[in-house]
């Protein structure tokens, strides 16, 4: 980093006396870097551009030849930029355009909201003096969250908050009325689906199962109705039941698979970015392909410009026949996906269990899932005594 700042220059020496010219170089106490050997009587090194001059009295009585094969570091690209104004003239003119353009939001993004129309937020906004492309300054924000969460009758809390050119706005819904008073609907909590209970807890009312039990879709798991000093209560169930639940996924045994491959035909992908966004791709002729990468990235590294290439090999489809082990672990896999794909994403999952069987005279593999997950639902009840 300090060669670059300073500048620095590649240097060339070709002689025989090469070795002592480098000698002299390193006891008049000039840092040299990155030596290496080009033939039998050349070597190349870096310097400090400023030492240069130095060279001609340390090469007296030796034959050989020095030249600059390159110069690199700050002081020459601003040189470079010097010598044409209109380059560094737009350079200032980008960053300072750039610099104007932050201090303004450009986006205003939404949590995605159940009840709250996201154009009523929009409206209100933009009342108050925030949309896109507005100058935001002092407390308008903390300002206008507080007026949009008493004003907007379905949000019980609105927030407001901004990152560099990006607002989000993040809305708590107030629960709908018929939950509000789903306290005070006597209700039971009932199987969903078929089960053994692994765990229950009883908030309110009366459990009906215990651990162990084997229920099936609409048993009464808690019960709104309790008995109390000889006389019954009616209230809204309330609790956690745990259960373990089976999935269970039939495939039959294929004979034959497509099967994807890469060809030998490939393309070369140029993406345009400026920072680390994306602006220009260049897409494959390809239909299907795969990317290989991150390639090369070029870069002038005054401008937060680069050119990224990649690599796309095309990717072909062809029929296979199995062998009976092939399609027994094929089945077996894509019965055992399905089957993870039925069990809820907050479940955990207790055992999986595969086999081949045969059914009705065909091969077919046969998977089943357990997993643990909570049944119950909460269910309105009117009784009659």
């Amino acid at each position: 980093m300090w060669h670059f700042l300073k500048g620095y220059v590649i240097i060339r020496a070709e002689g025989l006396c090469s070795a002592r010219f480098l000698k002299r170089i390193t006891n008049a106490g000039i840092p040299v870097a990155d030596v290496r050997k080009e033939g039998d009587a050349a070597i190349l090194f870096r310097m400090p551009a400023k030492r240069f001059y130095d060279l001609r009295k340390l090469r007296k009585g030796l034959p050989l030849r020095i030249r600059i094969v390159r110069r690199g570091g700050l002081p020459f690209r601003l040189e470079k930029l010097y010598k044409r104004p209109v380059l560094w003239i737009g350079t200032c003119l980008l960053f300072a355009g750039i610099a104007f353009l932050s201090t303004r939001i450009w986006f205003i993004r939404i949590v995605e909201t159940k009840r709250v129309d996201p154009e009523e937020i929009t409206e209100l906004l933009a009342e108050r003096g925030i949309y896109p492309g507005a100058y935001l300054e002092g407390p308008i924000l903390i300002t206008a969250a507080n007026d949009l969460s008493a004003q907007i009758h379905d949000a019980a809390w609105i927030g407001l908050d901004r990152e560099g050119v990006l607002l989000t706005v993040n809305v708590v819904e107030s629960l709908p009325e018929s939950l509000q008073r789903a306290d005070r609907i006597p209700s039971d909590i009932t199987a969903e689906k078929d089960g053994v209970i692994t765990s229950i807890q009883v908030m309110r009312g009366q459990a009906n199962v215990k651990i162990g039990d084997s229920v099936r879709k609409g048993s009464v798991l808690i019960s709104g109705e309790v008995v109390y000093k000889d006389r019954y209560i009616d209230m809204a169930a309330d609790g956690v039941v745990y259960a373990a639940v089976q999935y269970r996924v039939e495939t039959e045994l294929p004979e034959r698979i497509t099967e994807a491959y890469e060809t030998e035909a490939a393309e070369t992908v140029r993406i345009l970015r400026v920072w680390n966004y994306e602006i220009l791709r260049t897409e494959p002729q390809f239909e299907h392909y795969r990317m290989i990468g991150p390639g090369a990235i070029r870069s002038n590294g005054l401008l937060p410009v680069s050119i990224e290439t990649q690599e796309a090999r095309e990717i072909a489809f062809r029929e296979r026949t199995l062998s009976q082990e092939e399609a027994e672990e094929y089945a077996l896999a894509s019965a055992r996906e399905q089957a993870f794909a039925m069990v809820p994403h907050d479940a955990s999952i207790i055992n999986t269990y595969g086999t081949i069987r045969t059914v009705n005279g065909k091969h077919v593999a046969v998977v089943i899932v357990t997993a643990e997950e909570i049944i119950g639902k909460t269910e309105e009840e009117s009784r009659d005594r």
